[in-house]
């Protein structure tokens, strides 16, 4: 594992970033003793690729989009040889909430849930002191019953107007709040609210989890522009996939390339993408691919540009404040 390491007084000592997750360790501009606890801030982003990353240098990083993010990054430390156990959603906050393998907590697809009594790492931070609250995302189904506070989507939510589930507004799953305003926005504006009004008696462990940039890529309106005339660098195998994949996944003499995956091309259409896009069903193949490869970048990187500049606002907050 390569890692670098900076240390930049009054706001930061070290912070972990990959592809689905920030973990900030310390922030605020108050002077600490070796006996207090740092606060932390562990912030999670759905399907948000490495190559979505500035600091990872991929054909996407000229188009800059997570300036906030990569600042961070540079000033702390990254991970560039991580792997998972299981990668996709439910277990892996499974995995996070539990410290355990897919194997061993039992949530090895998307159906899995974790109840109260397993849900091991809000009970350990409130053991260390900790007052521990989780903002945004869940998809683990049960009540996060063992948090201090929790505000959290329901299943994926919705990426404009969301209503989340509140501790303290009633009885679980009914505790419903409205809410005006796109995911990203509104999910920072909960864990700012809860920043701002927590118990600052006690260092704070606030797990702030955002829907985006899941599919359906929805972005604010004010992205609307963002990346408007700006060309996203294609990969190469965008036109010609060559003969990546196994007998399993491409069948005898390519039998299964047009019903097994999906392709931003006529070849596998099973998510339809042109269609939800909007592009032309008339334009000849290339020029049909190239159109919702660019359509569909755009829209992922609008939402990426969301998550980066809300991370700003609460990182602007914490660096600014006095947290006890």
């Amino acid at each position: 594992m390569a890692s670098h390491i900076q240390t930049r007084r009054n706001f930061l000592k070290a912070v972990g970033i990959g592809t689905t997750l920030l973990v900030i360790p310390e922030l605020g501009i108050a002077k600490k003793s070796k006996k207090q606890k740092p606060n932390i801030l562990f912030i999670m982003s759905d399907d948000h690729t490495s190559q979505a990353f500035g600091i990872y240098g991929s054909r996407l990083a000229s188009l800059n989009p997570t300036p906030n993010l990569d600042r961070i990054a540079q000033e702390g430390m990254i991970f560039d040889n991580v792997f998972c156990n299981n990668s996709i959603c439910t277990p892996s906050r499974a995995s996070i909430i539990t410290g355990q393998y897919p194997q061993t907590n039992g949530v090895l697809d998307l159906t899995g849930s974790i109840p109260p009594e397993r849900q091991y790492l809000p009970v350990e931070m409130r053991k260390a002191g900790y007052l521990t609250a989780i903002i945004g995302k869940w998809h683990l189904k049960e009540e996060p019953k063992t948090f201090d506070y929790y505000n959290v989507l329901p299943g994926q939510g919705r990426y404009f107007d969301p209503v989340t589930r509140e501790k303290g507004k009633g009885q679980w799953p009914k505790n419903m709040a409205k809410h005006i305003g796109h995911s990203s926005d509104v999910i920072t504006d909960l864990s700012l609210d809860w920043l701002r009004n927590r118990d600052k008696s006690k260092p704070f462990f606030l797990m702030h989890h955002f829907k985006a940039p899941h599919d359906g890529f929805r972005n604010a309106k004010r992205y609307d522009s963002y990346l408007q005339d700006t060309e996203i660098p294609e990969p190469k195998s965008l036109y010609n996939p060559g003969n990546h994949g196994s007998i399993a996944t491409r069948g005898s003499n390519d039998s299964l390339t047009h019903i097994i995956g999906a392709s931003l091309s006529r070849r596998c259409n099973a998510w339809g993408l042109g269609k939800m896009l909007k592009i032309d069903d008339s334009l000849p193949d290339r020029e049909y691919t190239h159109e919702v490869y660019q359509t569909l970048l755009k829209r992922y990187l609008r939402c990426v540009k969301g998550i980066d500049d809300n991370i700003k606002r609460i990182v602007d907050y914490l660096n600014t404040t006095t947290p006890f």
